[in-house]
């Protein structure tokens, strides 16, 4: 916007020292040839091409001397894009004009051309400000998202250190109820059964069984909680990076994408299958890469195993694709979830499982 004003601000100038012919097409057709030369010239974004409309100016002032008072006002595009030699080949034609007629200010002409200098430099520095200024805020807001991100990581990376630290303090209480409490309740019901065989009062007898009973209850109790503990504990994203720094038959890929919230039954599910397809591929094939996927979706789970190899010998085939006890073994647990299990031979080795969410 800027350049639109010093544009009009020099033209106005400029046409206050026009000489006062009378109006007639021709000196209008000139002034018209040469305020398009202007736009053009405003407008175009090479240097060569700039200079070739500068060179169809001054041809146009060397038949209409008269023109030459707009050549301060075209100096101005040279100077804005730092075209020293254009802008100063127009001094001749100034020059040129003065001795043509007499009496024209051409002082003011060059005084004319000087404060199209000056707005040219004033222009290119606010320009260069208003990039630096661009420059800083993007830099800013570059730098302020890294540094969400950053936090965002933190806070993750801190989150996955209190849920594993808390799978193992889970871990670490199923062990200790087991060892401690479940071994001093096996004593006492051991305890409490001797008391039974070796008792003659039978009006204790009872109270011996209703013990009993109790303590058994307790132990079935302790030993539920326990399991509970110890299913809650297992962490189905650690498990599978162990199976896959065990297994040294083949580099193995792991892309890993689950919630925290995991149903017991689908990581056993999917650890069990994981096991015996590394199984599967270490007795019947040749690959020499292995792709696992695990993947929740809004409505399912998936477990995807890939390899690029083949059935190492052909009587292995049958028993690969059609079933052996361990593929079996996974219909049976897919099928329990009400999941889908597909098997495919064609370009590598592939089990496809996804088990929708209760």
């Amino acid at each position: 916007m800027c350049i639109y004003i010093d544009s009009v601000l020099l033209f106005i100038l400029c046409s206050l020292v026009y000489p006062a012919f009378k109006p007639d097409p021709v000196h209008i057709t000139g002034v018209l040839f040469l305020i398009t030369i202007y736009c053009f010239e405003l407008l175009c974004s090479s240097d060569r091409q700039r200079s070739y409309l500068g060179i169809m100016a001054l041809i146009l002032c060397f038949f209409y001397p008269e023109m030459t008072i707009f050549l301060p006002w075209h100096c101005y595009v040279f100077f804005l894009h730092k075209q020293f030699v254009p802008a100063g080949l127009y001094l001749l034609p100034l020059i040129t004009y003065s001795y043509r007629i007499s009496g024209r200010p051409v002082p003011f002409l060059l005084l004319i051309a000087a404060i199209g200098f000056y707005l040219a430099y004033t222009n290119r520095s606010r320009t260069r400000l208003t990039e630096q200024i661009h420059l800083l805020r993007d830099n800013s807001v570059e730098q302020e998202l890294s540094l969400r991100e950053a936090n965002r990581r933190i806070l993750e990376n801190q989150n996955d250190q209190i849920y594993i630290a808390t799978l193992r303090e889970r871990n670490r209480i199923a062990r200790e109820i087991h060892d401690n409490v479940g071994h001093m309740l096996s004593r006492s019901i051991l305890q409490t059964g001797a008391l039974l065989a070796v008792c003659k009062d039978t009006s204790i007898t009872p109270h011996l069984s209703a013990l009993k009973d109790t303590l058994n209850l307790a132990m079935d109790n302790i030993r539920s909680s326990v399991h509970d503990l110890r299913d809650e504990s297992v962490d189905l994203n650690a498990a599978l990076n162990e199976l896959t720094k065990q297994f040294t038959f083949c580099p193995v890929r792991l892309q890993y994408d689950m919630s925290r919230q995991i149903p017991k039954n689908i990581k056993y599910c999917f650890l069990s299958i994981t096991k015996e397809a590394m199984n599967n591929i270490i007795k019947h094939s040749n690959a020499t890469q292995v792709q696992i996927t695990v993947r929740e979706h809004p409505s399912f789970y998936q477990l995807l195993i890939t390899d690029n190899g083949s059935v190492k010998a052909p009587e292995d085939m049958t028993e690969v694709t059609t079933g052996g006890m361990g593929l079996q073994n996974m219909r049976d647990r897919v099928e329990a979830l009400h999941g889908i299990l597909h098997i495919s031979d064609q370009q590598g080795y592939r089990i496809f499982i996804s088990i929708p969410k209760s």
